[in-house]
């Protein structure tokens, strides 16, 4: 992955693929690596666009400390560095907070926001303890309390493994503690009714604890569609990569198709657009596991 210098920082950084524009978006500690099954499915007939933020993984670190608003203008800055000029954004548990706020702030520099078990705030107990335990362990340097944790439940076989625990060591703690801080106390529930944009919801089945956030945030933004993707808890980049792929595939391209075809007009599900059992209409896949279902 090659460098790029954006906003202040050398961004570590991987472009692949044609077409139209996809950034990921990571969570704390964990690096982009996580992206790496959806990544390799979508670039086929997509731009994907893996980064590391500041102080994680390969990208550099700084001075200035890590807000989630700085990291939605490090994400429009490396677009305007690469020459990007419009793209979708797919984002990660408490990534998603990131791309929300790139959506809120740089509305026209986004079509929309794919988000994989996401939340505008963390507002449950589990999650805010989850958080706080992590913040508190930076401040002891305790780099493997925090990162195992998310290494075990994000690797499936030891390569997988190996290769994340080499990005959390190549990262800088004090900014995964920064990262968590400001997510801690960010908040865009208030402000998801301004999200224009059309927005997919995708969360796991078996994810007790983002199910709320799913709900809080179903409620309030004006244009989105969802889908559980059944068998899975949170950790949908891994264990949901064949189903997710081929999901934001078609709702992507329903999406361009739509913009193509009305300028003007926001994308929406209508009633004759949909199956008898309810269901987002997209092409036929043969997938691996049951197929996922859509509230």
């Amino acid at each position: 992955m090659p460098l790029i210098h954006a906003n202040g920082v050398e961004i570590h950084y991987h472009l692949q693929g044609k077409g139209t524009p996809i950034v990921f978006l990571h969570p704390p500690c964990i690096a982009s690596r996580v992206f790496t099954y959806i990544r390799n499915d979508l670039s086929q007939d997509h731009k994907t666009l893996l980064f590391d933020f500041r102080g994680h993984g390969r990208s550099g670190s700084s001075e200035a400390p890590i807000t989630i608003p700085l990291l939605a203008e490090d994400v429009r800055r490396l677009l305007d560095a690469l020459n990007i000029s419009k793209a979708y954004l797919c984002t990660y548990s408490l990534g998603s907070m990131v791309g929300l706020h790139a959506l809120l702030t740089y509305p026209d520099r986004f079509f929309g926001g794919i988000f994989l078990g996401g939340l505008a705030e963390a507002s449950g107990w589990k999650t805010r303890a989850k958080l706080k335990a992590g913040i508190w362990a930076s401040k002891l340097k305790a780099r493997e309390l925090i990162s195992l944790p998310s290494l075990w439940v994000h690797a499936d076989n030891h390569e997988t493994f190996y290769r994340l625990r080499g990005e959390t060591r190549a990262g800088d703690i004090a900014k995964w503690r920064e990262y968590m801080t400001s997510g801690l106390s960010y908040s865009a529930v208030g402000r998801l009714k301004d999200v224009r944009q059309p927005v997919l919801l995708l969360c796991g089945e078996k994810d007790t604890e983002f199910k709320g956030y799913m709900d809080v945030m179903q409620k309030g933004l004006p244009n989105d569609s969802s889908a559980y993707i059944p068998g899975v808890k949170h950790t949908l980049p891994i264990y949901g990569a064949g189903s997710i792929g081929e999901l934001i595939r078609g709702w992507v391209g329903a999406e361009r198709q739509h913009e193509d075809s009305d300028a003007d007009s926001s994308y929406s599900i209508r009633s004759d657009e949909m199956t008898p059992a309810g269901k987002i209409p997209i092409a036929d896949q043969d997938y691996e596991v049951q197929e996922p279902y859509y509230h």
